[in-house]
C-alpha cells in the first residue's frame, strides 16, 4: 500500500476551518475511495519529512508567501530537494506550486494584476494536453482560485502545462513535480465562503457568481493513479 504525506502549510482560515475543515481534509475526501495510508504532516511546524517513508507528497495552500523569511519553508524548500534525489513525485497545490517552482529555480512575485479569486477558467498548453496530470480533463478548464502570488518563471527545463490571463496555472518539472495554482481540493461551499470572507475583508467590492468546478478535482486522482504509478 502506497504512502503518500499531505503537508499543510498553515493551520487554515478559521472562518472556513470551523464549518468546512480544512485543504488536507478535502483532499483526504478526494482519495478516500484508494486504498492508500494517508499521513498529514504540518510543514508549517517542521513535521516530520521522511522521503524513504512516503510514495509521494501533496502540499497544500497557505496564507504565506515562498519568499516570506520563515524557517519552515526552507525546511520544506529543503525536503523537496531530497524528494527529487529520491525520484519521488510531488504535487503542490497554489502555495505547494510556488514553493516547488521557487525550489529549482523559478520565481514568485505578489502579481501586479491583483487577487485571482472565485471561478476562473484556465487553458492548457499542447503539453498540458499530453500530461498525465490533465488525462481526460478538457480545455479550458473551470477551476477555484484564491491567491495573490504567481509563478512569474518557471525553473529552467520546467514545462508549462496550463495558463490564463492572470499567469502560470499549471507546470511539471523533470516528470516528478507538478503544480497547480488552482485548488482542485475545494467545494462549490468552500469557494464561497472564502468570497464571503474576501469581501467582507473589503478585498473584493462584490461577490462574483461561482461556477461549480466539477471536473477540477480529478488533477489529484490523476496523480494518484497516473503519476505516483509510473514511479
Amino acid at each position: 500500500m502506497k504512502n503518500i504525506s499531505i503537508i499543510t502549510c498553515g493551520p487554515g482560515m478559521k472562518e472556513v476551518k470551523t464549518l468546512y475543515g480544512q485543504a488536507s481534509d478535502w483532499i483526504q475526501n478526494i482519495l478516500e475511495s484508494y486504498s492508500i495510508n494517508v499521513n498529514i504532516v504540518k510543514g508549517f511546524e517542521m513535521g516530520d519529512l521522511d522521503p524513504s517513508r512516503d510514495s509521494a507528497w501533496i502540499i497544500t495552500g497557505s496564507a504565506h508567501s515562498v519568499y516570506d523569511d520563515y524557517e519552515w519553508i526552507e525546511y520544506i524548500k529543503n525536503k523537496l530537494e531530497d524528494m527529487l534525489e529520491s525520484k519521488k513525485p510531488v504535487l503542490g497545490i497554489c502555495f505547494g506550486h510556488q514553493l516547488i517552482a521557487d525550489t529549482f529555480g523559478g520565481e514568485v512575485i505578489l502579481n501586479p494584476k491583483g487577487w485571482e479569486l472565485g471561478s476562473c477558467r484556465v487553458n492548457m498548453t499542447e503539453d498540458g494536453e499530453k500530461s498525465m496530470l490533465f488525462d481526460t480533463l478538457n480545455t479550458p478548464l473551470d477551476v477555484f482560485q484564491s491567491h495573490q502570488d504567481v509563478v512569474s518563471e518557471l525553473p529552467d527545463g520546467a514545462t508549462l502545462l496550463a495558463s490564463n490571463n492572470m499567469g502560470i496555472q499549471s507546470f511539471s518539472y523533470k516528470e516528478q513535480f507538478y503544480g497547480v495554482q488552482f485548488h482542485p481540493e475545494f467545494t462549490k461551499t468552500v469557494m464561497e465562503k472564502y468570497l464571503d470572507i474576501r469581501y467582507e475583508k473589503g478585498i473584493i467590492k462584490s461577490k462574483p457568481e461561482v461556477i461549480d468546478s466539477k471536473h477540477s478535482c480529478k488533477v489529484v486522482i490523476n496523480f494518484i493513479n497516473n503519476i505516483i504509478e509510473e514511479k
